[in-house]
């Protein structure tokens, strides 16, 4: 049995959508593939992205090892103590990083988490549920994340999502796109915490005066979403709130590299924003002109960034 899922970019709403304002994300056609052999003779856990050994098992009991570490949390929150029965498994997120190794920030994670629950829940017998692969993802992470990336990667295209709820959602045909990497990979965990311990202590349990400006725009990018001039506008003005909640919870998602991507893209009349938590990975830029965003990608490279060749994944998570 093959499964395989799709990475994603965030295209707005992070942070807002952690106070249940709706985020826009897009599923990319980065894919995370699970191999799975019900009839093996015994465990065999194998992983390519995530540089982990192989793990050999004669026995059913959870090894723990970070090569079977996502299939173990499913197996725990499907209710099982142990493997039910001997198989072999083969992860494979290697479309997630670049060529020296480091991640691009794609949603590699909950790619294979959204795989890996897909391919048991095949072998189980038991009825794979969204919401299920969001609360599986969320523990696999120490109990944080919106679930956005999961439901990314189970819906495929594009999608409006809201504390757990996604439908889809159309982007304008006469608006173009650039995903570059800068080059440094994030981990998001320190401004997640920062962003919890700055709203828990803010405006004296009342919601921050920046967070509410960045909910009300993120919002406002969907009623906008239609006309290409006018989403651009909306999206200038998020990701200059999204810059004052950075400052003011100091978050770290306009890192050097990013700054100097945003300058690149205003000399080209373009609009650049960072993409997910911060610290680095990925940014998007949008243009009605594709020659600008030709210019801008040359621009780019020539300060060595990386553009990323993505198209929208048309396909959520899917068997075969």
């Amino acid at each position: 049995m093959r499964v395989r899922a799709p990475g994603k970019v965030v295209l707005w709403g992070e942070y807002a959508v952690l106070a249940q304002a709706p985020a826009a994300v897009m599923a990319v056609n980065r894919e995370a593939q699970v191999d799975l052999d019900p009839a093996a003779q015994r465990n065999l856990f194998r992983s390519e992205g995530f540089v982990t050994p192989a793990v050999y098992k004669a026995d059913l009991n959870f090894c723990n090892a970070p090569t079977a570490a996502m299939a173990e949390a499913v197996c725990a929150a499907l209710g099982y103590t142990q493997w039910p029965c001997a198989l072999s498994l083969r992860s494979d997120t290697r479309a997630f990083f670049a060529n020296n190794g480091h991640k691009l920030g794609l949603g590699s994670s909950a790619a294979l988490c959204v795989a890996t629950y897909v391919a048991l829940c095949e072998v189980f017998q038991h009825t794979a549920s969204p919401a299920e692969a969001i609360a599986i993802h969320r523990q696999f992470q120490g109990g944080r994340g919106s679930g956005l990336d999961v439901a990314a990667s189970w819906q495929g295209g594009l999608i409006r999502y809201t504390d757990g709820q996604l439908q889809p959602w159309p982007w304008p045909p006469d608006l173009y796109w650039s995903v570059v990497w800068t080059g440094v990979s994030a981990s998001t965990v320190r401004s997640v915490v920062n962003f919890e311990h700055w709203r828990r202590h803010s405006a004296q349990g009342r919601e921050p005066q920046t967070l509410q400006a960045l909910k009300e725009l993120s919002t406002t990018l969907f009623a906008s979403s239609g006309h290409a001039s006018q989403l651009l506008t909306s999206l200038r003005a998020y990701c200059a709130a999204l810059a004052d909640l950075d400052r003011a919870a100091e978050l770290q998602i306009f890192t050097p590299q990013h700054l100097q991507l945003a300058k690149l893209a205003a000399r080209s009349g373009l609009v650049y924003k960072p993409c997910g938590g911060g610290g680095g990975d990925v940014g998007i830029a949008c243009s009605e002109d594709p020659q600008r965003l030709a210019e801008f990608n040359a621009a780019a490279r020539a300060e060595h960034f990386h553009p990323l060749d993505l198209e929208i994944a048309t396909h959520g998570v899917r068997v075969g």
